[in-house]
């Protein structure tokens, strides 16, 4: 399929996903401002920030079987739900809602990938260095009581330039006073060009690394579930936990990076304490 094709699915599935309910939490990689996820934020004027520090434990290259741990400053800046930057699950991004009524939230998304260096691991020996990687795009989610829906369309500027797409839904729970629960499922494709990119090999990588060509294409590269939970310790302190498991699909999965040398279960678990005010 072109890429062209995928655009077009990703953005039909994003609809087919919200459309049903006509009717998403703050998970790994927030698209929006989600306030439900925030019990312990003082709101006293348009602008909310909460700032803190993580641990979090990742795969050391999407695919390997190899974890590593990592810190995580924790800043998060909006300003009347409307503008947001934020680094809640490690990747920074930087946003705005343009709509904003009625349940429904759509606007522009700006995300950046983790970098995959060939040093990092002894399976990318001779695959070369993907950078820090800008994803721009946008997102359209939709709110209903205790269901949150959502997608993201981004294409890469810089070391790749291939189009991603993430499909989400969660479940929002307040079990007791100052906590929040969220769980749901994930879907994340990309088209040929990001999964060549990310887990194929090419004439010259096969030549450096001893892997067969890989030539992957377009459709979907992982599905999984993220569960999410905060805890208001006071009014400003919060504690917060989130984990997203995601399993490797197609060309993906089949990749020379992860079959043999990679695992295609993928987990990423963090833990952090934030303190948030308002004015």
């Amino acid at each position: 399929m072109k890429l062209a094709g995928w655009v077009g699915l990703a953005a039909v599935a994003a609809a087919v996903t919200i459309a049903p309910s006509a009717a998403r939490a703050q998970a790994l990689a927030p698209v929006a401002p989600d306030p439900v996820t925030e019990p312990g934020a003082v709101h006293t004027g348009p602008f909310r920030v909460s700032l803190g520090i993580g641990v979090a434990l990742r795969p050391d290259y999407t695919g390997s079987r190899s974890t590593v741990a990592m810190v995580l400053p924790q800043v998060d800046v909006r300003w009347r739900d409307s503008v947001f930057i934020s680094t809640t699950g490690g990747l920074p991004s930087l946003g705005a809602n343009l709509l904003d009524t009625t349940g429904w939230r759509a606007g522009p998304v700006v995300r950046l990938r983790f970098p995959r260096y060939q040093n990092s691991n002894a399976a990318l020996n001779g695959m070369g260095n993907i950078g820090w990687t800008p994803e721009v795009g946008g997102f359209l989610e939709y709110r209903s009581g205790s269901f949150r829906l959502g997608g993201e369309v981004r294409r890469g500027v810089g070391d790749h330039d291939g189009i991603v797409a993430e499909l989400r839904a969660d479940a929002v729970l307040r079990p007791v006073d100052g906590m929040v629960l969220s769980f749901g499922p994930r879907l994340n494709l990309g088209d040929e060009s990001f999964t060549r990119r990310y887990f194929g090999v090419d004439a010259n990588q096969a030549a450096r690394t001893g892997y067969a060509t890989h030539r992957p294409g377009a459709g979907v590269t992982s599905v999984g579930a993220a569960a999410f939970a905060t805890y208001a310790l006071t009014s400003n302190l919060s504690l917060t936990g989130l984990v997203e498991y995601s399993r490797l699909q197609n060309g993906a999965a089949d990749s020379p990076l992860v079959q043999g040398r990679g695992d295609v279960n993928q987990v990423f678990t963090a833990l952090s304490l934030t303190y948030s005010f308002g004015w």
